[in-house]
């Protein structure tokens, strides 16, 4: 099979834009991948839009604003997992040979003002914050995890988006855990500087087979070296109705699979994008994707562990570097596009291994492998 490579990414700040403004972010980011790819829109041989929210502007009205080319268009939608199942879609495209480059866009902005809270609980579920202020909750009982240490998490992505200027959170100066923490309580134990903003936002990429990697590109070439896909299987812990992101397990085997696939352990990463609404979710992924074991986590988070200098102190990699969901924001589609923004940045740099992950709600999980060769 032919395999996938990153040759552009791009995108457009993740922020409080307000409704309608969908293929406005999405044609910003599609033309900065484009541009980073050393292509134009006519080099395209097909194109994949991921949109998570109801009344988005279908893929096609995207891909029409970029030109009338004739290419296929397909739109995805899987929750908080639409932007990686978006790349997962178009690798499978490369793969296959039915096109050689593919333009990935994930957007949204719905064309009225519809509150994501409601639309989770319209489905039957608890609001996101108070599953996960659960989830706190049952971590702090069984494994004596502070509010401090949830805090530090925090602090450490919202130091990272600092750097990042398409991040929806932007601090004029450091944030220190006790900022943190005086932040207003949305869910005890949660702040809301613990919490992500949903807001709005587009992030692309532009896949290319080996032999279509563009000749005027000065960028080292990063190949998407696995991408597994997972769906809940029966466990104990298995909730058949209004899961959030589904058993642990989940991620786990989801993990183990694209590590496995891409002939890589968890040694070998460099850097890690993870899906971090809520503090306590990158606690609980330091485990579940294999980089620390129960009751050693608490004490890495506090030593500094998986922030920066953390390949070079502890052997491990960095996490949401970007600010992750808690910081750079999760307007849902472009969320995983935004991953891959970050992770190719890393890689065009020092690293050379990265990760991304995110959940979907339902629940479905995709792990993805990007290496510099």
């Amino acid at each position: 099979m032919n395999e996938a490579l990153i040759a552009g990414v791009g995108m457009a700040r993740f922020a409080n834009h307000g409704p309608g403004v969908g293929i406005k972010l999405a044609r910003e980011a599609a033309l900065a991948a484009l541009e980073d790819a050393s292509l134009t829109y006519a080099d395209i041989d097909a194109v994949v839009v991921g949109a998570a929210h109801p009344l988005s502007p279908r893929g096609i009205y995207v891909a029409k604003d970029l030109g009338l080319t004739g290419v296929p268009v397909d739109h995805v939608t899987n929750a908080s997992a639409t932007g990686l199942t978006a790349v997962h879609s178009a690798r499978q495209t490369i793969r296959s040979g039915d096109a050689r480059r593919v333009l990935v866009i994930g957007m949204d902005s719905p064309q009225k003002a519809v509150s994501v809270e409601d639309i989770i609980v319209s489905e039957g579920n608890f609001p996101p914050v108070v599953s996960f202020a659960l989830w706190a909750k049952r971590r702090m009982y069984e494994r004596g995890t502070t509010r401090e240490q949830l805090a530090a998490i925090a602090a450490k992505n919202w130091n990272y988006a600092r750097s990042n200027p398409y991040a929806a959170r932007q601090s004029a100066a450091e944030v220190t855990i006790d900022r943190v923490l005086g932040s207003r309580i949305v869910a005890d134990p949660f702040t809301s500087m613990m919490c992500t903003p949903w807001g709005e936002g587009a992030a692309a990429a532009v896949l290319c087979s080996d032999d279509a990697w563009p000749e005027t590109s000065l960028h080292p070439r990063i190949r998407l070296a696995s991408s597994a896909f997972g769906s809940d299987s029966y466990s104990r812990e298995l909730i058949l109705e209004g899961a959030i992101v589904g058993p642990p397990e989940l991620s786990r085997t989801t993990a183990a699979k694209a590590l496995r696939q891409a002939g890589l352990e968890a040694r070998d990463v460099d850097v890690v994008q993870v899906h971090d609404a809520f503090a306590v979710e990158e606690f609980i992924y330091y485990e579940l994707l294999g980089f620390s074991k129960p009751g050693q986590t608490e004490s890495l988070v506090e030593e500094g562990a998986f922030g920066p200098g953390s390949r070079q102190r502890f052997g491990l990699p960095e996490f949401s570097t970007d600010g992750g969901l808690l910081a750079r924001g999760h307007p849902g589609g472009p969320t995983g596009l935004a991953q891959i923004w970050e992770t190719v940045r890393r890689l065009r740099g020092s690293d050379r291994v990265g990760m991304c992950h995110l959940l979907g709600s339902g629940s479905v999980c995709l792990v993805q492998m990007l290496v510099r060769e």
